[in-house]
Formats: structure tokens, C-alpha cells, sequence
């Protein structure tokens, strides 16, 4: 059976990126490719997107949870995943003062 091309908008790719690296996989850029049916450019693109979401999630804190890519296992994993919750936590708070 073949596998079913699904096309996503640049927003919604880079939100399953995120959602696939945050629960806990390690991808490589081939899988990635695959996954979404683009190029290696655009995977560096999307990967740096989240990366700069993640700094500035953290401003203000020790940057702690980041993209990484692990030349042995030649992929790309988030690392310290319980200091974001912790990040997401705080921004949650400010948001209920509004």
C-alpha cells in the first residue's frame, strides 16, 4: 500500500515537528523529509523556526530546553523537556492575570 501524501501549510508542518520532537523522538532529517514531503532546506528552516520559539520562550531563564542535533545517532531531539513544562507553566500563570 502506498503511503498517502498529505500536505501541510508551513504552520501546521512546524507544529507537528514540534508535537513529534516533544513526545520524545529523535528524527533525522530523511525521516523528516519524509514525514512532510519536503526538502532539506526546509527541514533546516523549520527546525531553526522552533528553535527560535524555544529561545524566546525561555527569555528571562536559562536556556535549557533546545533542538539538538546528535551527530552519532545523526538526528535531531529536544533536550531538558520537564524545564519547558516548567517555562510553559509560568506562561500560563501570566496568562490567567490578564
Amino acid at each position: 500500500m502506498a503511503a498517502r501524501k498529505t500536505i501541510f501549510n508551513d504552520k501546521q508542518r512546524i507544529l507537528r515537528l514540534y508535537s513529534s520532537l516533544i513526545s520524545h523522538r529523535e528524527l533525522s532529517i530523511e525521516e523528516i523529509e519524509d514525514m512532510f514531503f519536503v526538502g532539506r532546506k526546509t527541514v533546516q528552516r523549520d527546525i531553526a523556526e522552533i528553535r527560535t520559539f524555544l529561545h524566546d520562550l525561555q527569555i528571562g531563564e536559562p536556556v535549557k530546553s533546545e533542538i539538538i542535533f546528535d551527530r552519532n545517532s545523526k538526528k535531531y531531539r529536544l533536550t531538558e523537556m520537564d524545564n519547558l513544562f516548567a517555562v510553559f507553566d509560568k506562561i500560563n500563570q501570566l496568562d490567567e492575570g490578564i
